[in-house]
């Protein structure tokens, strides 16, 4: 047995998962909780696919006939280079698992913390790469760094969850 990616159409990797598995098919779709995404009050926490468009899917070649994947609702086709299969690894596919939370499913993604005055690299955004030191946090959500910006030291609000220890 193997573990393949599918490449979903748009937001229907649920749609795909439950089709596949109808045909026999084992598939994993990891989900986790978006830090972006705001929760109503009363609602519990809906996950999201951890990689929007993909799920895993465990098969055994020469065994059950992949063609009908591309067929399935929800899919477009199994990820490919050429003509060739990519097969995922499974240590992969046992790491996504073991975070898994046994409660809610949900894979459990642990943010790098950082503290005031730690050196940090920012890594999403408009400034991505850039370097400057932790002076403030605001809440969970912002931060306050130090950045050295046209040869002087400048403080600029990021979002927190964009930031890194730099290396």
């Amino acid at each position: 047995m193997e573990w393949f990616a599918v490449y979903t159409r748009p937001r229907q990797e649920r749609l795909a998962r439950e089709h596949l598995a109808r045909q026999g098919f084992e598939c994993f779709l990891p989900m986790a909780l978006n830090p972006y995404q705001k929760h109503r009050r009363g609602q519990g926490a809906r996950g999201e696919p951890l990689f929007p468009r993909y799920l895993f899917l465990r098969a055994e070649v020469g065994q059950q006939n992949l063609a009908v994947v591309r067929s399935t609702r929800g899919a477009v086709d199994l990820v490919r280079s050429g003509h060739a299969l990519l097969r995922v690894d499974e240590r992969i596919v046992r790491g996504l698992l073991a975070r898994r939370d046994p409660e809610s499913g949900l894979v459990m993604l642990s943010p790098d913390p950082v503290v005031v005055g730690e050196r940090v690299r920012v890594f999403d955004g408009p400034l991505a790469g850039l370097e400057g030191v932790l002076a403030e946090r605001h809440g969970e959500r912002r931060a306050l760094l130090l950045l050295e910006l046209l040869g002087r030291t400048t403080t600029v609000e990021v979002d927190a969850l964009s930031l890194k220890r730099a290396v």
